[in-house]
């Protein structure tokens, strides 16, 4: 709800200013009170009285000075007021955080599930009223605070702010109910009449039926589960497309490309990007996966079975070595207990990474599968954790571009995957790295599927979920799925909690994973300037579009009709077992050496050929962020063709490789 007021209302372009380059990375100081995740509970309700009383106040100074200069001491109280401010927004965003944290692991429960819709609530309504007061702020003469702290141009940007009218209000309170809807449908089932009998799954598990009941039964059970979620997504549709409307957009897609995310591409742009990826990247996946066999899966998944804390213990050596900032955060992590990711029976399918601003930390929670999926799911979200770690950017003024927040991840978990010979007996190290790498490229391929089929969702409003289960169907399988001879339609994409929850938000995964790969294939060639790139990237704002973020740390622009066919060429020699030679051109040290020679002359060669030999340092002063994901994120023969269902192994609700 946060980030569609964020961006529906204010169409903030709060870029911060340029940071400059140093010879050793530095990240922004923020406070890190140690303490413990079970300090922070139990979630109790928020008492907005003095945020609402600093509001009013901060309103009336400002008003009355919106003509003169004002004195010394109200310019003091401005800004203490404005701090306040600041303060108390981030005690109700870590509050609304941390039970959604609670509806997770509860499987829902109801206690957590009303608390979550209260604080939402809270949220919507509050964020509104402070926008109307720190608009008022910025039409007097104290608008240059909110610049000082927010980067120039905040002022600006919220003289044109307008509240949300009480049907918006409405709208957004319905939406999120209909999430919840569809939460419930998915983790307990919709009953079932068969054959006299009224059934449920706990029911069936307990009635001792024979094997051709339970097989009916089950069937049913399934068919109207998906049949009652995706009467909820025709709901949602109706709703964000009336959203939409009211916000002077086409469609949804539209809008959700340019309000909620705020990218900087566009539908047209990915659809050339979609038929890219099926012409470069499907057949390398498909290769992948014939070159894994089901014996050696299911001997990586003994192999890899840890709980927690195992799961930690490994991925922590990775960690020590590859920065000593970051081993700094993961040990702050371990010894504060900020996760949860044993396994639980009422936990829901989940797994992200979310903020606690009041703390000036985060959380990671997984829904664990017990098997190396949980490896890659811990080290993606840390990379999701060391970025919102490090952030000092406040909530108000924070943009969400996921399409970067998840190459901190991806990236992650592909230079990770090279450990693996040291974690995983015999081969098994190898097969590790193949699985990774096919999940990221089912990143890009099922980014690229979702994302067309939600567009044809939004733009095409009036479909029925009939004709919703027939276009998936045919749309997978110009992704590469395959089915059974008399198959018309799939429902299996209401499995996919993105979907309703975080709608046209899975093409970042695409996007993201192509510029991991990137990343990665400078990894294997120069794994010192891969790490700094990794940092620099890490401490850029999540407010930097995507392709400008890319462009910073002078990865290649996935849109450049060259680059997924040079990436799929470098990919296809790795698999090959050659040497991988980076495509992209990286050109700032050789700026920053001549510069030194014209200043420094000779006396100073010695020195740039020592700095030649270490990884590059551009480190970043700012680190304007939002939320790594969204607390509603959810995870999850040789025929040229894969398997039915998501995942080419079995599990049909994979998750996603992050998720977040």
């Amino acid at each position: 709800m946060l980030k569609k007021i964020l961006c529906l209302l204010l169409a903030l372009a709060l870029l911060s200013g340029p940071a400059a380059l140093a010879l050793k990375w530095e990240y922004p100081a923020s406070a890190h009170p140690a303490v413990d995740y079970d300090g922070m509970l139990p979630v109790t309700p928020f008492d907005e009285t003095a945020l609402l009383s600093a509001l009013k106040e901060l309103e009336g100074l400002c008003s009355r000075h919106s003509r003169d200069r004002g004195d010394k001491e109200d310019r003091r109280r401005v800004r203490a007021l404005y701090e306040q401010v600041l303060e108390e927004m981030n005690l109700l965003v870590t509050k609304a955080n941390l039970s959604s944290i609670q509806y997770d692991a509860t499987g829902g429960a109801p206690e957590a599930s009303a608390l979550y819709l209260e604080l939402s609530a809270q949220q919507t309504r509050i964020y509104d009223r402070c926008y109307q007061a720190l608009a008022a702020m910025a039409a007097s003469p104290y608008g240059d605070i909110l610049d000082e702290d927010a980067g120039e141009g905040a002022a600006q940007s919220l003289l044109g702010y307008r509240g949300l009218t009480e049907e918006e209000s409405a709208l957004y309170l319905e939406e999120d109910r209909l999430i919840q809807e569809y939460d419930q449908i998915m983790a307990q089932g919709v009953p079932v009449r068969l054959e006299g009998n009224v059934w449920t799954a706990e029911t069936l598990e307990s009635a001792g039926v024979d094997g051709g009941t339970y097989a009916a039964v089950s069937e049913a059970l399934s068919a109207e589960r998906r049949r009652a979620a995706g009467e909820v997504y025709l709901r949602l549709v109706g709703l964000r497309t009336e959203l939409a409307r009211q916000s002077d957009y086409g469609d949804y897609a539209e809008y959700a490309y340019d309000a909620l995310y705020t990218r900087d591409y566009s539908l047209e742009d990915i659809a050339e990007l979609r038929e890219a990826a099926k012409r470069h990247i499907l057949p390398l996946q498909l290769r992948l996966l014939e070159e894994t066999s089901e014996r050696d899966l299911r001997a990586l998944s003994v192999r890899s079975r840890m709980n927690g804390e195992e799961v930690l213990d490994t991925i922590q050596p990775f960690v020590e070595g590859f920065d000593r900032e970051m081993a700094a955060t993961f040990r702050f992590l371990r010894e504060h207990h900020l996760y949860d990711i044993e396994y639980s029976a009422p936990k829901l399918p989940t797994g992200y990474t979310v903020a606690l601003p009041a703390y000036g930390s985060a959380f990671i929670f997984n829904s664990p599968y017990g098997d190396y999926q949980d490896l890659s799911d811990t080290i993606h979200e840390f990379g999701h954790f060391f970025e919102t770690f490090h952030c000092t950017q406040h909530d108000l003024w924070s943009d969400f571009n996921i399409d970067v927040g998840e190459i901190h991840s991806q990236a992650l978990e592909l230079m990770f995957a090279g450990e693996a010979g040291t974690v995983f007996d015999g081969n098994y190290g190898k097969v590790y790295e193949n699985l990774i790498l096919y999940n990221i490229l089912d990143s890009i391929l099922d980014g690229c599927l979702y994302d067309e089929f939600q567009a044809a969702a939004y733009q095409n409003p009036e479909l029925t979920v009939e004709e919703l289960d027939r276009l998936f169907k045919e749309l997978s399988e110009e992704y590469g799925y395959s089915y059974e001879p008399g198959v018309e339609s799939d429902p299996s994409w209401v499995e996919n909690t993105h979907n309703f929850q975080s709608p046209l938000y899975f093409i970042s995964y695409a996007t993201s994973a192509l510029s991991a790969l990137d990343l990665w294939f400078l990894y294997l060639e120069n794994p010192r300037e891969a790490r700094d790139v990794y940092l620099e990237l890490s401490a850029l704002s999540l407010s930097l579009p995507y392709r400008a973020a890319v462009e910073e740390v002078e990865l290649r622009d996935v849109f450049d009709p060259e680059t997924i066919p040079a990436l799929a060429e470098e990919l296809e020699a790795h698999l090959n077992g050659e040497q991988v030679s980076y495509g992209g051109r990286r050109n700032g040290g050789e700026t920053a050496v001549s510069l030194l020679l014209c200043v420094f002359g000779l006396a100073a060669l010695v020195l740039v050929l020592w700095l030649r030999a270490r990884p590059s340092g551009r480190a970043r002063a700012e680190a304007r962020r939002r939320e790594a994901l969204d607390p509603w994120s959810f995870q999850r023969g040789r025929e040229p063709s894969r398997p039915n269902g998501a995942d080419p192994w079995s599990v049909q609700d994979r998750k996603p490789p992050w998720e977040l």
